[in-house]
């Protein structure tokens, strides 16, 4: 990155690039607005926000070469919702409610785990879908950390790691953070 794009990107708090391409949606969404044409080419709503503005093409260019995709009269205007591939769900909270990608269809927040490594902050699988999935994996081998045959000692069920591995890592998992909280406390 050029010393001028990272000072405009300090400056801007996003990448330049990033800035450029969401000023140039802004503009395309009022001009349109102003003309009254964000109405959505799929579902014929007025699309509220520059946000949820898409640039779709009318007709796939893919089948019909590169003239269609250039072709301005093949260019149209869509909801970000409404320009997904066909069978795809952008998984949103909609009305308290959220796609279980398992058993397809829609159901209360309520019945999902919280996951904030998601966009929505649950998990994929509704709860029913995930703990049906869960019980059915069933581990088979011996243990991948010390080797005990699967039948001599307790394993865990679901995992190929005998129950004394299994504790003995969670030991030293609990050990290494305690480490670190009190490798903080001093520094602090």
């Amino acid at each position: 990155m050029t010393k001028s794009n990272q000072r405009k990107s300090e400056i801007l708090g996003m990448p330049f690039g990033t800035a450029c391409n969401k000023l140039r949606r802004m503009v395309i969404f009022e001009l349109l607005r102003r003309h009254q044409e964000n109405v959505c080419f799929k579902c014929g709503k007025v699309i509220p926000n520059a946000e949820d503005l898409t640039l779709e093409h009318k007709e796939t260019w893919l089948d019909g070469g590169s003239s269609l995709f250039w072709d301005l009269n093949n260019i149209t205007f869509s909801h970000k919702q409404c320009n997904l591939r066909k069978g795809f769900v952008r998984r949103e909270i909609v009305d308290g409610s959220l796609w279980c990608s398992n058993c397809k269809q829609y159901k209360p927040v309520s019945c999902f785990h919280r996951e904030k490594k998601q966009r929505t902050d649950y998990a994929l699988l509704c709860k029913d879908c995930s703990n049906s999935k869960r019980k059915s994996v069933k581990a088979t081998g011996n243990c991948n950390n010390c080797g005990a045959v699967r039948g001599t000692q307790a394993f865990r069920r679901s995992h190929n790691i005998c129950m004394r591995c299994h504790n003995e890592l969670v030991r030293a998992r609990y050990v290494r953070a305690r480490a670190g909280k009190s490798h903080q406390a001093i520094n602090s």
